[in-house]
């Protein structure tokens, strides 16, 4: 049976008509459709495609920790005043890691709170050394019960240092294994333990590093985070950490909790910070928006990086001063005419949050902190390739591409006034370790952000693609029709339908067919 010219013409403009409405309203919408996929893949709930990868740590993470051996510590203890203390770095000593929420509980006001469980495993086969191997450095211990004890009654302090005196000496050799997450006893952190003096309130029976974190539950507090459900900007944005949202570790700004955990971002396209909440020091980390590229599996990213002005505490940065224990900074360009822990730009002091000992947090080996850390001391060299902090984060998505945390651990050796074993000491920061947290993106992760980022051009490249075809078909039609041509052969070719004539007669066909008949 042939197709009349009315057929024809409802095929064309009817088929066309559609395809010009549903590709320029699927076109419309199709950005708002794709940020309700992209919010609802991306904000964190218990069915999206975010919590499976927050839940659980799905690429590799490995920490790589540098411990500084004192290799001259017999010479320094005998002539502290003329021999200045000599470092070699050793390791790395890497371990895998791995991150797993728990207690998790949503909240009403677009919140999620949970406690985290990080293990570690030691990876000898990536490692430079073996948790056998022996690092020799300060006596941790008592130079924190020396520190404790600075503004205590003078009686107080010649007991306390004697009973230092006889238990401890300056410095100790352990195991790396001993001062990772084993910890080792002491025999003045178990009398200082069973005195149950408020100022010596040390929750730990033995001392390590890392002890007792390794699959604890509770080290690292209780998180809260915004879910970025009802708003992607605020997605992995911390709200609280262990109920306060101004711990109390320091004084105005510095105390609020900013910045994500660095597992969750938000789009970062029009961002030129971010901030990472570390519970380790129990504070914010501000990284500046390098202008420096990365590249990683075929995606771009903006680099942010730790500069001068992470660890300040005035000195450069007026507005970073109330991260110093002393609202005044007096006499900066010496150590040793700081005043309690406000020393020169480059490291930040962590006492409070780690017990009353004298810590403090830098970059390894003191890179981006003022000169004169490195004049006290001998061994290290700071490098940007080497102990540059960074994150580099794909802007659209907030997906990390590589993740390197770096930071160090120093102590503060100073002297004494009733302190035989501390007496002589010069006042300077002594580097105990360096550690690099990494992560890199998987490939698997690489096509999931190609795909969030592509899926606009996808959407608005097919549907104004379909309307564009149908606008042709349209405007065909209306040629067609004015060369009065729907009877011919075209017709059949803009269908598509080439072989549709051998098949179904025409009208001539059929015309023809009648005149035999006759």
């Amino acid at each position: 049976m042939a197709l009349s010219v009315n057929t024809k013409k409802g095929l064309v403009f009817g088929i066309g008509g559609a395809l010009l409405v549903i590709g320029c309203v699927m076109g419309g919408v199709w950005l708002s459709i794709v940020t309700s996929i992209f919010e609802g893949e991306m904000g964190l709930s218990s069915t999206s495609k975010s919590f499976s990868m927050w839940e659980e740590t799905p690429i590799p993470m490995y920490i790589e920790v540098y411990f500084f051996n004192c290799a001259n510590a017999e010479a320094f203890q005998q002539s502290p005043q003329t021999v200045a203390p000599e470092f070699v770095e050793m390791g790395p000593y890497i371990f895998s890691e791995h991150h797993k929420k728990v207690n998790i509980v949503w909240n009403e006001n677009d919140t999620v709170t949970f406690e985290q469980i990080r293990t570690w495993h030691f990876e000898p086969d990536r490692s430079n050394g073996t948790l056998r191997d022996e690092i020799t450095n300060i006596n941790v211990i008592a130079v924190t019960v020396e520190y404790m004890i600075r503004h205590m009654n003078p009686v107080v302090q010649i007991i306390v240092d004697t009973l230092v005196k006889n238990t401890e000496p300056l410095f100790v050799t352990k195991t790396v294994s001993q001062l990772m997450f084993e910890g080792y006893e002491d025999e003045l952190l178990n009398i200082t333990a069973t005195l149950n003096v408020s100022d010596f309130n040390v929750p730990f029976d033995k001392f390590g590093w890392f002890y007792p974190r390794n699959n604890s539950q509770t080290y690292d507090g209780v998180f809260n985070i915004h879910t970025g459900t009802n708003n992607i900007d605020w997605l992995g944005i911390m709200d609280a950490w262990n109920y306060e949202q101004r711990p109390p570790y320091y004084d105005g700004e510095c105390g609020r909790i900013t910045g994500t955990t660095g597992e969750l971002f938000p789009p970062m396209e029009n961002a030129d910070r971010v901030g990472l909440f570390a519970s380790e020091v129990c504070s914010s980390l501000e990284l500046v928006k390098s202008v420096d590229s990365f590249s990683r599996l075929g995606l771009e990213a903006y680099k942010f990086v730790g500069d001068d002005s992470v660890f300040d505490n005035g000195t450069k940065y007026p507005e970073k001063r109330c991260y110093c224990a002393k609202s005044q900074l007096i006499g900066v360009n010496k150590i040793s005419d700081c005043v309690e822990e406000c020393v020169p730009s480059g490291v930040r002091g962590i006492s409070k949050c780690r017990f009353g000992a004298p810590a403090f947090i830098s970059f390894p080996h003191f890179y981006e902190a003022d000169p004169i850390y490195l004049q006290y001391i001998k061994g290290l060299n700071p490098s940007k390739e080497l102990h540059e902090f960074y994150i580099a984060v794909e802007p659209v998505t907030g997906i990390p591409l590589d993740v390197k945390a770096r930071m160090q651990i120093n102590i503060l050796l100073r002297p004494y006034i009733n302190s035989k074993l501390f007496k002589d000491v010069p006042k300077v920061m002594i580097p105990i370790l360096w550690f690099t947290q990494s992560a890199e993106l998987t490939d698997s992760l690489a096509d999931l952000a190609k795909l969030l980022i592509n899926l606009p051009t996808i959407g608005l490249v097919t549907f104004f693609g379909l309307a564009g075809i149908g606008a042709l078909l349209i405007l065909s039609g209306v040629a067609i029709t004015l060369r009065n041509s729907w009877e011919g052969d075209n017709v059949e070719k803009l269908l598509g339908n080439d072989s549709f004539s051998s098949v179904v007669p025409t009208a001539r066909d059929v015309d023809t067919d009648k005149e035999e008949d006759r």
